[in-house]
């Protein structure tokens, strides 16, 4: 989860709109991947995270569309996954992704203001839902 922390720094640290569509983007694939480590969850947990797996894509995609998201550097897809930690329990995971879709929520709701664009606007609102929706997904409380 060393990842899920980066990212919420990142996110969190962030300043302007395209650094926030930008990390909220990179926070979201994290979420991904995090959720997809925890895919084996049994009972409830197991709804939930395919419903926040499925809210995450939603959301990267949201902002994808955002003629303010700067163009994505090319990624090692192997390197940048390689000596990833080992997940952490459920519950930890839950606590941890939960936050960082509260922050993506906000962070998010705020950037919408900052752009005159009509298409940042829409997909900083689309994206925001979705980070709520995983938070609420997980047990957590979004941010109102």
């Amino acid at each position: 989860m060393d990842q899920i922390e980066s990212a919420r720094v990142r996110l969190e640290q962030a300043t302007g709109l395209h650094a926030v569509l930008d990390e909220a983007y990179e926070a979201f694939e994290e979420m991904l991947w995090a959720l997809e480590e925890h895919e084996d969850w049994g009972g409830g947990a197991f709804a939930a995270s395919v419903m926040s797996a499925t809210a995450a894509a939603n959301g990267r995609d949201a902002l994808a569309a955002a003629p303010s998201l700067p163009p994505a550097p090319f990624r090692d897809l192997a390197a940048a996954t390689a000596g990833r930690p080992s997940a952490l329990a459920m519950e930890d995971a839950v606590t941890v992704l939960a936050g960082l879709s509260r922050l993506l929520s906000s962070r998010l709701a705020r950037a919408s203001g900052l752009s005159a664009d009509v298409g940042d606007k829409v997909a900083c609102a689309q994206a925001a839902r979705h980070a709520a929706s995983i938070c609420s997904h997980l047990g957590g409380t979004p941010e109102p």
